[in-house]
């Protein structure tokens, strides 16, 4: 990108390297104060050197001190291009595409944004003091999000009135001030991959190779962005640090933090790391996938049979054990799944990172996160803590991030059996698994304390193919002397991609008709009008947050009308506006 400070250098090289700032702003129609200011930076970088006349009716003198060379641009070297999409962040726009690389034949990930000159970047550095002279960094620890938020959009703000007063035409202003906001509010290039709600993860692993990144659709890609040397990953990971009050360095090598915007941060530094300095940023879903994502056919990741059978046991307060590997969706099924949840019902959930975000229309919704210990190590608040609190806070519901320890599942358990529903996630690829990790050590709980969970729902990850499927819905039917006795109700077939019904429920039946009085009849009948409404819902694309949300909310308070509406094919918009 070729900006108004090139196209002044230009004029330089084209008039022997000497040119006024009147010659120079008559040919550019670029304002001789502005043009003074920039040429005034540009000699603080040793570019040029300014030359002021005895008679103050002449203009200055601009002279040429110093050519830099351009890094070029590595070039799209690519066989095909899978997908091409664009982003535009805080005013830097760029261009992605997922290609397969001609050198190794792999598929890899490239990001097309503007390229600045070394003359531009002299003068960017040189904003950077006048910003902060003006507008100092924060640098207290802020806890809240929205005022984070406000804090960011109020520099970045600032920046653009700095920029104001050096003309610079609005596509540059915009670029710069993008720039700037990155460089000096963020994690300079990286900000641009973090905006990219495509990316589950972003990792460093030195300076020396590029970039890596997990795509949601084409798993682990390399990138073309490289950091620029071992101290500026330092200089990141301390950043990061800072922001949440935590610190790093050699004494301390190893950095674990979660963000205020839910995002999950490691770093480590070298020697600890062999190889460099790392860091691995775990993002935290911006747009959320809701219960219609899922059965969408494009994702295939549950049947809307099975997501019927979860809203009713959810509608129905069973308890859910979510399940799975590292990344195979167990917290995004348990997110989406808990918009089921009835809106005059007061939620707590317990997690040790943000990730549950339920619609808004859930006013009696109470988040809470967990606490590590500071550098003395005090101020620990770990997830008993927040589980033993959140029974007195008389809730309805309880979701857990995921069961660790034995004396988590104890208090968890015991939630249950005085008539809480409880939700949370753990790390098992069956159902039998996850039974076996509950009644095992450091777990340890007893057998008889198993029948609380009704329903475990297992979700898996495909590596090979990179698919997130909905692996198993089981339900704990007894647990016998020697082994748990599990009813496996649907299975996912990986032959055929399909989702199949094994058997029908018998306790989830039992318990249903006990608390309920509903008949088989009606159960199957309230089942065929949750098809219906989920189905609906797809074919109209009603699938954010709010809007699955607002659907939600309706549906409980006026379960009818919505009936009706599906049945007789109403405009979604009046469904939405009740």
């Amino acid at each position: 990108m070729k900006t108004s400070i090139d196209a002044l250098v230009g004029l330089l090289l084209q008039n022997g390297k000497k040119i006024t700032v009147r010659e120079a702003a008559a040919k550019l129609r670029w304002d001789e104060k502005a043009i003074e200011k920039v040429a005034l930076m540009l000699e603080q970088g040793k570019v040029l050197q300014l030359d002021y006349p005895v008679n103050p009716l002449e203009s200055i003198t601009l002279h040429m001190l110093e050519e830099k060379s351009t890094e070029k641009k590595v070039p799209l070297k690519a066989i095909n291009v899978r997908e091409k999409y664009t982003l535009d962040v805080d005013g830097v726009p760029a261009e992605v595409y997922i290609y397969e690389s001609k050198e190794d034949r792999t598929l890899q990930y490239y990001i097309d944004m503007p390229t600045l000159s070394p003359y531009t970047w002299v003068v960017i550095e040189q904003l950077k003091d006048e910003i902060i002279k003006k507008v100092p960094v924060e640098v207290e620890l802020i806890t809240d999000v929205e005022r984070a938020s406000k804090i960011s959009k109020a520099f970045y703000q600032n920046i653009l009135d700095v920029l104001r007063q050096y003309n610079f035409p609005p596509n540059e202003k915009s670029v710069i001030g993008g720039i700037l906001l990155h460089e000096m509010n963020g994690l300079g290039e990286i900000e641009m991959l973090v905006a990219d709600d495509w990316l589950e993860e972003i990792i460093i692993n030195s300076a020396s190779i590029p970039i890596g990144i997990y795509h949601r659709k084409y798993g682990w890609l390399k990138t073309n962005i490289f950091i620029k040397s071992e101290e500026k990953t330092v200089d990141y990971a301390s950043y990061i640090g800072r922001k949440v009050g935590r610190n790093i360095s050699t004494l301390t090598p190893i950095l674990d933090a979660h963000l205020l915007t839910g995002d999950r941060v490691n770093s480590t530094l070298y020697p600890i790391s062999t190889k460099g300095n790392t860091i691995t940023v775990r993002k935290f879903a911006r747009n959320p996938w809701t219960i219609i994502n899922f059965i969408s056919p494009e994702l295939n990741t549950m049947s809307v049979d099975m997501a019927a059978f979860l809203w009713q046991a959810i509608q129905y307060e069973m308890n859910v054990i979510f399940a799975g590997g590292t990344a195979s969706g167990k917290t995004t099924a348990l997110n989406s799944l808990a918009c089921f949840i009835q809106p005059f019902h007061r939620v707590i959930s317990i997690e040790d990172t943000r990730e549950i975000v339920l619609p808004s229309y859930m006013w009696n919704w109470i988040p809470t996160v967990t606490r590590t210990p500071n550098q003395e190590g005090l101020g620990e608040v770990s997830m008993l803590d927040l589980m033993v609190s959140s029974l007195r806070m008389r809730p309805d519901r309880i979701i857990v991030g995921e069961i660790r320890r034995g004396r988590e599942a104890e208090v968890l358990f015991e939630a249950m059996h005085t008539g809480h529903s409880v939700y949370s996630t753990l790390h098992a690829d069956t159902g039998l698994q996850v039974v076996k990790r509950l009644m095992e050590p450091p777990i340890s709980v007893p057998k008889s304390e198993l029948s609380a969970v009704n329903l475990l729902v297992v979700q898996h990850r495909d590596r090979k193919r990179n698919l997130r499927r909905t692996m198993e819905i089981s339900e704990v039917i007894a647990v016998q002397e020697e082994e748990p006795n599990l009813n496996i109700i649907y299975h996912w077939r990986p032959r055929t991609d399909n989702f199949d019904l094994v058997h029908e429920p018998r306790r989830y039946i039992e318990e249903l008709n006990l608390h309920t009085g509903m008949t088989v009849t009606e159960m199957k009948e309230d089942l065929n009008s949750k098809r219906a409404i989920l189905g609906y819902m797809l074919k109209n694309k009603i699938d954010s947050l709010e809007k699955v949300g607002a659907v939600m909310k309706l549906y409980y308070t006026d379960p009818d009308f919505v009936n009706t509406a599906v049945s007789k094919g109403y405009a979604p918009k009046r469904l939405l506006e009740g």
